[in-house]
């Protein structure tokens, strides 16, 4: 079917004698010549059998019939331009991976699992992405999700990455504190009561289930709350206090020094981490790869 539109360089010219309400500006914006720029409107008025400018002297007037047509091409313009710039910057759908997971948990434990999964598989380009909501996440723009236990996504495939577990730990600074000047104090569970504790407002129950576990009654549990566990974390390292934290999130800081766990062994909790993706995207070659080599890596 034969459209009728006239040329997008016939288009432009136009909308750039408008801006300027001069022909031989809008050529040099454009890289053409004056003339090419007048016979593109010539050749545009003819088109439409209508007069877009008037021509007095030296100085371009725009018609009554141009300004309407000046409001109806510019949003086309527009539009026509961002599809282009979309189209340009349009990821590889072959290649791309795209994840979002919690931020805490990307900072502290999906980011050292990535840089190995893009060592090994370089053809892939990772992009990662804060949950903030599961339940709001688009499909359409996510190939797979790290989430804290539920089903937050309809018609999705989930699978455990991992039960969680979770320690109390704390600053050697804040344990200095409370020693009142004894040396090689051996730390109990029960110690913690003694001490300021920290809070994680997404996880009221964190200091409740932590003493049922530990075979100690639930006291008071007074203390600072942060809304996001990196937040909790650094306050742990600032001996604030001791925090129940989930020990994926505390390996990093325990392992270089920054936090101690001398309150007992870990704590399995009844929640779990999943790996979740649309069911329509099961069979997309980055997914399965990605799925496959994260879950073998937990196994072993």
């Amino acid at each position: 079917m034969r459209r009728y539109i006239p040329s997008s360089t016939a288009l432009k010219c136009f909308e750039a004698s408008v801006r300027h309400l001069s022909f031989t500006r809008a050529a040099q914006e454009l890289h053409l010549t004056q003339s090419a720029v007048s016979r593109q409107i010539r050749n545009l008025e003819e088109f439409l059998s209508r007069d877009l400018f008037i021509r007095l002297n030296k100085r371009l007037v725009l018609t009554g019939t141009g300004a309407a047509y000046y409001k109806e091409v510019v949003p086309l313009l527009d539009g026509m331009e961002n599809a282009c710039l979309r189209m340009l910057h349009r990821e590889d759908e072959k290649t791309t991976l795209t994840i979002s997971a919690l931020p805490t948990f990307a900072s502290h434990w999906l980011v050292p699992q990535l840089a190995e999964f893009q060592r090994d598989y370089p053809q892939f380009q990772i992009k990662v992405r804060s949950l903030d909501d599961a339940a709001k996440i688009d499909p359409e723009s996510v190939d797979i999700i790290l989430h804290y236990g539920g089903d937050h996504w309809p018609r999705a495939v989930s699978h455990q990455l991992m039960q969680e577990k979770v320690v109390a730990v704390c600053s050697s600074a804040l344990l200095a504190q409370y020693q009142d000047g004894r040396s090689g104090t051996e730390w109990q569970c029960s110690d913690v009561v003694n001490l300021p504790l920290l809070h994680s407002s997404a996880r009221i129950n964190a200091w409740p289930d932590w003493m049922v576990a530990q075979g100690l009654e639930s006291g008071s549990f007074a203390g600072t709350s942060f809304e996001h566990f990196h937040m909790l974390i650094e306050a742990a390292k600032n001996s604030m206090g001791v925090a129940v934290i989930p020990s994926i999130l505390a390996q990093g800081s325990l392992l270089n020094g920054d936090l101690v766990a001398p309150f007992g062994d870990e704590v399995a909790t009844p929640h779990e981490y999943l790996l979740s993706y649309p069911a329509d995207k099961a069979d997309l070659e980055q997914v399965v790869t990605f799925r496959d080599w994260l879950l073998a890596r937990q196994v072993a």
